[in-house]
């Protein structure tokens, strides 16, 4: 060896760094993960989510994990739910946190196998961190069911790489495929879609020229296994598509081949769905944003170039052309087939995208490995030339500064995730959990809680459910939520009543008790609210509910004489004289509905040696008044 190669030798660092390196880059993975996906939260559940709530608090085990007659069978799935349920229980603001950490794992995990392949950890972390930073992952963070697309690419990528050991000869080829078989039935009973993943199998087989019959048999025999299970569970073999469609009633070749284009133009930074379902399209797209994505995708066609370009007589190193084409449509395969699996149901989701954009990237990281195999072993070959070879880092350079155009136009896709159709829900019942558990904690169960307005069309499901998710015993303990149109509906503001208001511009519930209560009562003098103590001399108005009438609850704390009375003046008519006769007494007030009616009160009696006196008048007795 020359002394110039044995410079470049001891110049070169160690191909397998310390542990410790892993350790700082997931580390750094996961530090990412929590600052990207700050913005999302969850602290009140609808629609799917309490759904999912409601069956995990009122069916068993076996109900919740195996169902019968549903319309979907995803066991593996429900199962892990359920775990994640019981770890939640009714700490709803756990479950974004809880997101965000198992996204980090499966980036940590995506990192180790991206960096198997290109050769590089640097690589495989920046196929990490472009993982972490896609808006595609706006599902798994801020949605309970986000932790199904979590599993299915976490299976997905499972298979895909022990099936890449298989074929490159890694560790024993039976126990690989054994693995790869497992992880394609756990998913296969994640979620149905992944199910068009068998042929990856034949495809692997083949190109090992496996002459095993038990190899080629085994996955027909698992396929056929997951068919009969669905079968004996949901009645049907036809997988069912999205917002309650059946995908044989509704894919057709036109329409699979356009959402198939659709999600290859959402993996290329190009959203062309409608604002509901991507936040931002791409013709109010910002033309600066527009720009990036150009400069992102010339620059990956120039890496794409370069790495080819590197491969030249990779045939003497042991990466021919045929290695490359293989591993390529390796790749190609899982991504076509997760992107298809989708493309059958009506309308593209961009949930669906983040598994095709995972292998786009294990692709990329696949060619660069490759190139770099080959110009290691170059230049250990004393003979080989080098006037055209170009550095090993200009790969990861390509990489890393069209990572940076992707992460700044997945940022810009990120700030509009609020258009998506999930999310200004999700901001409501936020909300909703904001101004009543957020406020009042666990008091507020049992109370009845009335809603000024039904803009929102709450449904009863909701109404009966949503308050359930923070009782420990998931019953609600009576909780109950009344949808009024006005103030005028209801009577007097009652400590077991909470009021709230839409506000439909904002996606929001304001708590308006304390303004209602005084709205409803408002004192001028000698009467306290906080403890409903009464002086000698009262003026008050009181706004009367639908039955006009207002009730009167007095109680008297002193000795009576026999003679008390207390007098009531309403809108300035003749008063109206009621006698006291025990501690304690009811009395009707006869009054218009929903009307406001000036009260004054006297009364012949006070409190004597009060401790206190909070007027010029003296404190005469307790009085709730309650108006329905």
């Amino acid at each position: 060896m020359s002394t110039r190669q044995e410079s470049e030798t001891r110049r070169r660092p160690a191909a397998v760094p310390d542990f410790r390196t892993d350790l700082i880059l997931i580390f750094l993975l996961f530090g990412w993960a929590f600052l990207v996906n700050r913005k999302f939260r969850i602290s009140g559940l609808y629609m799917d989510d309490l759904y999912m709530w409601s069956c995990w608090g009122e069916q068993s085990f076996r109900e919740y994990v195996f169902p019968v007659g549903s319309t979907r069978f995803r066991p593996v799935y429900w199962l892990a739910a359920w775990l994640e349920l019981l770890i939640v229980g009714n700490h709803i603001t756990w479950i974004v946190p809880i997101n965000i950490l198992l996204n980090a794992l499966l980036a940590s995990f995506l990192y180790a196998f991206a960096a198997r392949l290109s050769k590089s950890r640097a690589t495989g972390f920046v196929a990490g961190m472009l993982f972490l930073s896609s808006h595609f992952a706006y599902y798994q963070i801020g949605q309970l069911l986000g932790l199904m697309e979590t599993m299915g690419i976490f299976f997905a990528a499972a298979q895909c790489l022990f099936l890449y050991r298989y074929l490159r000869e890694e560790g024993n080829g039976g126990r690989n495929l054994g693995a790869a078989l497992l992880f394609y039935l756990l998913n296969c009973f994640t979620h149905e879609r992944y199910m068009v993943l068998l042929p990856m199998f034949f495809y692997c087989l083949l190109i090992k020229k496996e002459k095993k019959v038990s190899r080629w048999l085994l996955p027909l025999l698992l396929f056929a296994l997951m068919l009969f299970a669905r079968r004996a569970a949901i009645g049907t073999l036809s997988p069912a598509g999205t917002g309650g469609t059946n995908v044989a009633d509704t894919a057709t070749r036109g329409s699979i081949l356009t959402n198939f284009l659709v999600e290859l133009l959402y993996a290329a930074g190009v959203n062309a769905g409608p604002d509901y379902l991507c936040g931002l399209p791409w013709q109010n797209t910002p033309f600066c944003v527009k720009i990036l994505v150009l400069l992102w995708n010339l620059l990956l066609l120039a890496l794409l170039c370069l790495v080819l370009s590197g491969l030249r007589g990779g045939k003497r190193y042991g990466v021919s052309w045929g290695r490359v084409l293989g591993d390529a449509v390796f790749f190609l395969g899982f991504l076509i087939g997760t992107a298809v699996s989708s493309a059958v149901t009506i309308r593209v989701e961009m949930r669906w995208v983040y598994v095709v954009y995972v292998f786009w990237l294990l692709l990329l990281c696949c060619l660069i490995g490759l190139r770099r195999t080959v110009l290691l072993r170059r230049n250990e070959d004393p003979e080989a030339e080098h006037r055209y070879e170009i550095s090993e880092r200009f790969p990861l350079a390509f990489f890393a500064a069209s990572a940076v155009l992707c992460v700044l136009v997945q940022l810009c896709y990120r700030s509009c995730s609020g258009n998506i159709y999930l999310f200004p829900n999700q901001k409501r019942y936020n909300s909703l959990a904001d101004v009543t558990y957020g406020k009042y904690g666990r008091d507020i169960l049992g109370k009845k809680i009335y809603i000024i307005g039904n803009f929102y069309e709450m449904s009863d499901f909701t109404a009966e459910t949503f308050f359930k998710t923070f009782d420990p015993e998931r019953t609600g303990q009576g909780t109950e939520v009344r949808h009024v149109d006005s103030v005028l509906d209801f009577g007097q503001v009652t400590d077991d009543m909470i009021i709230l208001k839409e506000d439909a511009p904002h996606d929001l519930f304001t708590d308006v008790t304390d303004l209602v209560r005084d709205l409803k009562l408002t004192v001028v003098s000698g009467y306290y609210t906080q403890d409903g103590w009464m002086d000698e001399n009262a003026h008050l108005r009181i706004m009367t509910g639908a039955g006009g009438d207002i009730a009167m609850h007095v109680m008297y704390p002193g000795n009576l004489r026999g003679d008390e009375w207390i007098r009531v003046t309403e809108n300035g008519e003749p008063a109206v004289t009621y006698l006291l006769k025990s501690n304690e007494a009811d009395f009707v007030i006869p009054a218009a509905p929903q009307q406001i009616v000036d009260l004054t009160f006297s009364t012949n009696f006070y409190v004597e040696n009060a401790l206190e006196q909070r007027g010029t008048d003296r404190l005469a007795m307790i009085v709730n008044f309650t108006a329905e």
